[in-house]
């Protein structure tokens, strides 16, 4: 989404709209999930988008040392592909560029 500069403090449509997309950015964008047998972990989370970015940070020594990245964005969720394994792993992930 295009945010445009505020000039005029009364143009309360332009004022609405930036303050939106602030709040969007803010409001609900992080979470956790647990990644353990099979190869990939869909995490499904309303804010995501296509556009996106996400964040990952293990929460564990084992989460640290395992291999993960992501596979896909899309709308409503995002797929970790990461190595199999028989130990849960959890990871928080944080959601950027949301539209």
């Amino acid at each position: 989404m295009r945010l445009n500069p505020i000039s005029n403090i009364s143009d309360q449509n332009n004022l609405r709209t930036l303050i939106n997309i602030i709040a969007r950015q803010i409001s609900d964008n992080t979470g956790t999930f647990t990644a353990s047998t099979g190869t990939t972990t869909t995490v499904t989370n309303k804010q995501v988008s296509s556009g996106s970015k996400i964040f990952i940070t293990p929460r564990s020594q084992a989460s640290a040392d395992s291999r993960w990245f992501i596979v896909s964005i899309g709308n409503g969720s995002f797929v970790v592909g990461h190595t199999a394994s028989t130990t849960a792993r959890a990871f928080d992930y944080m959601i950027t560029d949301i539209t």
